[in-house]
Order: structure tokens, then C-alpha cells, then sequence
């Protein structure tokens, strides 16, 4: 009870755990106290209270039922959503240190936003045992309302990951069930397009090219209804990878010329490679400007690059 209190007094102080412990005790021992796993001396509930401008007293007071502002946490979270965004992770440590997943007051969608933070923290900090841990938790307090841009975050996260270990199943099995419940709401929506894009991808990773090519064709279609141009580039991109690895080298030939992307004329020599343009897919070839290695990276490039160097290398 004392740990608790100690915590909903720092929190209502603004305090990090690091704010409150300097020069008093370790952070790690005060997070201890708070959890209650450790009991505290005299001398040192004399130090924080003072630091809390409250008597240790304060200390054996119950825990108030509503420990925490609900308005300051939705404005926390939208703050950090924000922060997020903009590609800073920096602070987000301050917000997991409150620990808002253990405050049942919390609505289940709310506290998912709170576990969908930290899965992209941990991501973005390389924990993927964490990540894991959050990502699986924000999905299903999310799922416990209509489908909203929080959800979709979350699928897309969980599906990055499972496509990391290989399991396309998995991967599909999920955003195929969140396509159809969309779907059952509106058929020309940009979270349609979103949801096909990673669809389509997947496919591709799994080496599905042909449905992989019939996805890109519905993202094309539901694009154009919206007047949109939605991943125009990386699209473009996937959608020639796909004519490439279903030899319809003609129709690739016809799409890369269309193209700005410097990637594309490594597409644009294999596609004239095959339809026996010899010359002018070497010529494409040796001036391809595009980094070598950021082709590598992709496993149908590197092997497309590998093929055309073997080929045409030696010419």
C-alpha cells in the first residue's frame, strides 16, 4: 500500500521514477517500493516526502479509487501518439515509467493505444521479446471496438513482425480477417487500400506472385475510385517484381518505361534482357545508378541483379 501511494503521489507531482530517487536511492530500488516487492526505511520515506512536499504520513493514507486524471492520460497519449509520428522516441521512456497498463480504471481501448506506444517503442529499441508482449496485448483491447486507425496500427506492427519470422500464414490469416470486417463497412476506403497493400506484400514475400499481382491490380482499382495515388512508388515497384517473377517480361518492358524510380532500370534490363534485346538491357545494365546494396537487400532484385551480371557481365 505504501508503494502504491509513494507511486500515485510522484505521479500527481510529474515525477519520473529517476526524478524522484536522485540522490535518495536507486532508481531501480524505488521501483521496487512502488511495486511493493521491498519496505522502505524510515529514513528514507522521511527523504521522499520532503522531496513530495508531503508528510510520510501522506504515505498510509489509502490509494485513492481514481489514482489517476483520466483527461491527463488521454492527453498523454495523444501526446506521445504525436511523438511517435514525427519519429521521436527519445521521451517515451517517461511514459512507459507510469505505467498506465496497470490502471484499471482505463478504458480497454484507451489501454490499447497505451500497449500499442510501447510496441512501437520496443520495436523501435530492438526488443522484440517486449514487443511481442504488447503488440499481442494492444490487439486485443483494440479488437473490443469497432474497427479505428489504433487497430489497423497494430495489425500492420503484428504482421511486420510475423512476416520477420516467416510466418505468412499467420500474416495473412490475420489481415485477411480484418479485410473482410472492413469490407463489411466500406468498400472504397483508404484503410482498404492500406490493408491490400500489406496483403499484396505478403503474398510477395511468400513467394505468391500471381496473387500478390491480383492484390496490386485491387489496390490500383480502389486508388483510382479515390482519386488517390496510395504508396505510388513502392506499388510501382512490387508490381514489377511480380510481372518479372511471372516471366511477363512484355507487360514489365511496358510498365518500367513509365517509371521514374532508379531501381526500376534494373527491372527495365531484365524485362528487355529476356525479350531478347540483348544490347539495350546491357546498356541499361552498366548504367544502373541504383545502390547495389539496397538491391541485395531485396531477395527477387538480388537475384534478378545476380542473373543479369552473370549474362551480361561477360558480354
Amino acid at each position: 500500500m505504501i508503494g502504491q501511494r509513494i507511486k500515485e503521489i510522484r505521479n500527481n507531482n510529474n515525477l519520473t521514477q529517476e526524478e524522484l530517487a536522485d540522490g535518495i536511492i536507486s532508481r531501480t530500488y524505488l521501483s521496487l517500493i512502488e511495486k511493493g516487492s521491498v519496505h522502505p526505511s524510515t529514513n528514507v520515506l522521511i527523504k521522499l516526502s520532503e522531496r513530495l512536499n508531503c508528510s510520510v504520513n501522506d504515505f498510509m493514507q489509502e490509494v485513492s479509487h481514481f489514482r489517476y486524471n483520466d483527461v491527463e492520460i488521454l492527453r498523454e497519449i495523444a501526446y506521445y501518439e504525436q511523438k511517435m509520428e514525427q519519429g521521436d522516441y527519445s521521451s517515451l521512456h517517461y511514459f512507459i515509467e507510469k505505467e498506465y497498463e496497470e490502471v484499471e480504471q482505463i478504458p480497454a481501448p484507451d489501454s490499447g493505444r497505451v500497449h500499442l506506444l510501447y510496441a512501437k517503442y520496443f520495436k523501435h529499441t530492438g526488443d522484440r521479446r517486449k514487443l511481442r508482449v504488447h503488440i499481442d496485448r494492444a490487439l486485443e483491447l483494440l479488437s473490443t471496438v469497432s474497427i479505428n486507425q489504433a487497430y489497423i496500427d497494430a495489425v500492420i506492427l503484428k504482421v511486420e513482425l510475423l512476416v520477420e519470422e516467416d510466418s505468412y500464414e499467420a500474416s495473412l490469416d490475420l489481415l485477411e480477417d480484418t479485410l473482410y470486417t472492413i469490407l463489411r463497412f466500406s468498400d472504397f476506403d483508404l484503410v482498404v487500400i492500406r490493408i491490400l497493400f500489406e496483403v499484396a506484400q505478403c503474398y510477395h514475400k511468400a513467394g505468391e506472385y500471381f496473387t500478390s499481382s491480383r492484390f496490386v491490380a485491387r489496390i490500383k482499382k480502389h486508388s483510382r475510385m479515390l482519386n488517390i495515388d496510395y504508396r505510388k512508388d513502392e506499388l510501382s515497384l512490387l508490381e514489377g517484381k511480380n510481372l518479372a517473377m511471372l516471366g511477363k517480361t512484355e507487360a514489365l518492358e511496358a510498365m518500367v518505361s513509365e517509371s521514374g524510380l532508379p531501381v526500376m532500370q534494373l527491372l527495365d534490363s531484365y524485362a528487355k534482357y529476356r525479350n531478347g534485346n540483348i544490347r539495350e538491357a546491357e546498356k541499361r545494365f552498366k548504367g544502373l545508378g541504383t545502390d547495389v546494396e539496397m538491391i541485395r537487400q531485396d531477395e527477387v532484385l538480388s537475384n534478378i541483379h545476380e542473373e543479369l551480371e552473370k549474362r551480361l557481365g561477360s558480354i
